[in-house]
Formats: structure tokens, C-alpha cells, sequence
């Protein structure tokens, strides 16, 4: 029968890169997923986080990390349209 696996610190990646957060998770001996079972994101910042930071796990096991789009919504977005002065030049 084998024992219970050794326990881990969950790091606290909120407000990370998602890329930068995966492998820090990693480093830990830990799962970086996405919400619902998806896999581990790619792109955004993480908002959140299950089980949060400094919390204990075994290794091996699940962090869900949820992100936003954050700095990287910029790549590909539509610049604004410069404001029209209400004085003429």
C-alpha cells in the first residue's frame, strides 16, 4: 500500500502572465489547468486561482487558474480613433 504523496506549498500566482504562472506551478510539483477542466492557459493574467496561494497540496495535484485577457487584449486590438478638438486649428 503506498503512502499519502508529500505535501506542497501552492505558489501565488494571481496577477501573473498565464505562461509564467504555468511554469511556476510546475515548479512546484503541481497541475496548472483551466477552469472546467480546460487546459492550461496560455495567454492573459490570472484572476484567480483554486486552491489559492500558500494554501497545501499533495503534488501532483490541480491548480485551476482562471485569467483575463489583461496586457495581452492589446495584441491585434483596433487602436481608438483620435478625438476631435472642439476649437478649430
Amino acid at each position: 500500500m503506498r503512502g499519502p504523496r508529500p505535501v506542497t506549498e501552492v505558489p501565488d500566482v494571481v496577477g501573473l502572465g498565464a505562461e509564467d504562472a504555468c511554469d511556476i506551478v510546475r515548479r512546484a510539483g503541481l497541475i496548472p489547468v483551466g477552469p472546467d477542466g480546460a487546459g492550461a492557459p496560455a495567454s492573459g493574467v490570472v484572476t484567480a486561482q483554486r486552491p489559492v496561494g500558500t494554501a497545501g497540496a499533495e503534488e501532483g495535484a490541480e491548480v485551476v487558474l482562471w485569467t483575463h485577457p489583461g496586457r495581452d487584449a492589446s495584441v491585434g486590438a483596433v487602436s481608438p480613433s483620435p478625438v476631435e478638438s472642439a476649437t478649430p486649428v
